[in-house]
Protein backbone atom coordinates (compact mmCIF):
# COMPACT_ATOMS: atom_id res chain seq x y z
CA UNK A 1 0.00 0.00 0.00
CA UNK A 2 1.27 3.52 -0.69
CA UNK A 3 2.05 5.24 1.69
CA UNK A 4 -0.37 8.51 3.01
CA UNK A 5 -0.43 11.52 5.27
CA UNK A 6 -3.71 13.24 6.73
CA UNK A 7 -2.83 17.22 7.07
CA UNK A 8 -4.19 18.55 10.37
CA UNK A 9 -7.16 20.22 8.74
CA UNK A 10 -7.91 16.60 6.61
CA UNK A 11 -8.05 15.50 10.28
CA UNK A 12 -10.23 18.17 12.33
CA UNK A 13 -12.68 18.20 9.22
CA UNK A 14 -13.48 14.31 9.67
CA UNK A 15 -13.54 14.89 13.74
CA UNK A 16 -16.31 17.37 12.94
CA UNK A 17 -18.25 15.22 10.41
CA UNK A 18 -17.77 11.86 11.84
CA UNK A 19 -20.78 12.15 14.75
CA UNK A 20 -23.23 12.63 12.20
CA UNK A 21 -21.97 9.73 9.81
CA UNK A 22 -23.95 6.72 9.13
CA UNK A 23 -21.91 3.44 8.74
CA UNK A 24 -22.60 4.05 4.75
CA UNK A 25 -20.89 7.01 5.03
CA UNK A 26 -18.17 5.66 6.64
CA UNK A 27 -18.02 3.05 4.01
CA UNK A 28 -18.34 5.62 1.14
CA UNK A 29 -15.26 7.31 2.57
CA UNK A 30 -13.57 4.17 3.26
CA UNK A 31 -13.67 3.26 -0.45
CA UNK A 32 -12.73 6.74 -1.89
CA UNK A 33 -9.69 7.06 0.07
CA UNK A 34 -8.78 3.57 -0.81
CA UNK A 35 -9.35 4.32 -4.37
CA UNK A 36 -6.66 7.57 -4.16
CA UNK A 37 -4.81 5.41 -2.38
CA UNK A 38 -4.28 2.84 -4.70
CA UNK A 39 -4.45 5.25 -8.11
CA UNK A 40 -4.35 9.14 -7.48
CA UNK A 41 -3.34 9.78 -10.77
CA UNK A 42 -6.56 7.50 -11.97
CA UNK A 43 -9.10 8.31 -9.99
CA UNK A 44 -11.97 11.14 -11.43
CA UNK A 45 -10.57 14.24 -10.60
CA UNK A 46 -10.83 17.94 -10.93
CA UNK A 47 -7.35 20.46 -10.04
CA UNK A 48 -8.24 22.53 -7.01
CA UNK A 49 -5.56 25.19 -8.39
CA UNK A 50 -5.45 26.41 -4.64
CA UNK A 51 -1.76 26.22 -4.85
CA UNK A 52 0.26 26.16 -8.12
CA UNK A 53 3.34 25.64 -6.40
CA UNK A 54 1.43 22.57 -4.54
CA UNK A 55 -0.60 20.82 -7.11
CA UNK A 56 -3.76 19.55 -5.51
CA UNK A 57 -6.76 17.95 -6.81
CA UNK A 58 -10.65 16.99 -5.84
CA UNK A 59 -12.47 14.08 -6.38
CA UNK A 60 -15.79 13.24 -4.83
CA UNK A 61 -18.07 10.01 -3.65
CA UNK A 62 -20.98 11.29 -2.67
CA UNK A 63 -22.21 12.83 -0.24
CA UNK A 64 -18.09 13.15 0.58
CA UNK A 65 -15.50 15.63 -1.39
CA UNK A 66 -11.61 14.55 -1.11
CA UNK A 67 -9.62 17.53 -1.54
CA UNK A 68 -5.56 15.66 -1.90
CA UNK A 69 -2.47 16.11 -3.07
CA UNK A 70 0.29 13.60 -4.49
CA UNK A 71 3.75 13.93 -3.76
CA UNK A 72 5.09 11.95 -7.15
CA UNK A 73 8.80 11.94 -5.90
CA UNK A 74 7.89 10.62 -2.61
CA UNK A 75 5.18 8.66 -3.88
CA UNK A 76 2.65 9.62 -1.43
CA UNK A 77 -0.95 10.86 -0.81
CA UNK A 78 -1.72 13.82 1.47
CA UNK A 79 -4.83 14.20 1.95
CA UNK A 80 -5.50 18.04 2.72
CA UNK A 81 -8.80 18.38 3.05
CA UNK A 82 -12.40 16.86 3.96
CA UNK A 83 -15.83 18.07 2.74
CA UNK A 84 -19.41 16.73 3.05
CA UNK A 85 -22.34 17.97 0.88
CA UNK A 86 -25.32 19.31 2.69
Amino acid sequence: MRPYTLAPEFVRDFQALQSGMSPGDQEILNTLMAAVISDPQGVERVQSFYDPQRPSWLTRSDPFVVHFAFDADADEVIFLNLFRRR
